[in-house]
């Protein structure tokens, strides 16, 4: 598990945070922390710290952003999926940032990033808040859109829209590429599908089914592997180089679905089955 904290950024108008009290109360409502005792740490103007047995807490509102600009910028440009966020970005005066450090084991990233939702929501129906900056995956989201979409979640029926970013880029050839961000934080590859005719929608449902089950199962992927509808509809999975439309730092190696055939002069993958 990473010693660096697990991160939201709260895009706010409120110039003061919000209270213990309401916090820890709705974080106590949410099923599977009732009788959760949140022992307070400290409490200033500017940040609230408290823990439980397998993690610490914390709320702060730093003078400083935290959340540059331009990375919001580029965030509402990939927005597809909430078509508001760049007006409603420009109503931000404040960052507000909520953390949660493990303390050792006991928690696996799955557990971390539930609970990091549920503080993220706790926060959410105690200030006024214009957008959720989910750090670890560069996306954008509606409050009240984040806070619908966690309902519910558990370990079986897992948020993953809130914790992965797909992205969708076309391509000047006509075709569109797919890419998972936020995996990586999960000790898990990225996704990306490069280049295909295939309708962007329906990519989009493969993808979403394949990043939850890695995140229920772990990295369990291997070159090489297949998944699909039916024995006769099977689409082959690559480990291999990210695509350069991806435009990813240091060209890391991801997981490549490939929707269509793969061409003849490629590289054959292995025939094992998953």
């Amino acid at each position: 598990m990473s010693e660096k904290p697990w991160m939201a950024t709260i895009l706010t108008t409120s110039e003061v945070l919000p209270t213990r009290e309401g916090v820890f109360r709705e974080m106590n409502a949410v099923p599977g922390y009732e009788t959760v005792d949140f022992e307070w740490v400290a409490e200033e103007l500017d940040k609230i710290v408290f823990r439980t047995p397998a993690a610490t807490l914390a709320i702060s509102l730093p003078v400083e952003e935290i959340v540059p600009k331009s990375d919001l910028q580029n965030a509402c440009r990939r927005a597809w999926h909430w078509a508001e966020a760049a007006m409603e970005v420009q109503k931000e005066t404040r960052q507000l940032v909520v953390a949660v450090m493990p303390n050792g084991n006991s928690l696996d990233q799955v557990d971390v990033a539930l609970l990091l939702t549920c503080l993220t929501i706790a926060v959410l129906k105690n200030t006024e808040g214009v957008a959720v900056y989910w750090n670890h995956s560069g996306m954008l989201h509606a409050p009240k859109e984040f806070v619908a979409h966690a309902e519910g979640m558990n370990r079986r029926t897992l948020p993953v829209e809130l914790w992965v970013d797909f992205r969708i880029i076309p391509n000047t050839d006509g075709t569109i590429s797919l890419g998972t961000w936020g995996l990586e934080t999960f000790a898990l590859n990225e996704l990306e599908v490069s280049r295909s005719q295939q309708d962007v929608r329906w990519m989009l449902r493969w993808m979403f089914n394949l990043s939850h089950f890695l995140l229920e199962n772990g990295p369990i992927l291997e070159d090489g592997h297949t998944f699909g509808p039916s024995e006769e509809e099977k689409f082959t999975l690559t480990f291999a180089s990210s695509a350069p439309e991806m435009l990813r730092e240091d060209n890391r190696q991801v997981f490549r679905i490939h929707f269509e055939p793969i061409p003849d002069d490629s590289p054959s993958p292995p025939s094992e089955e998953s």
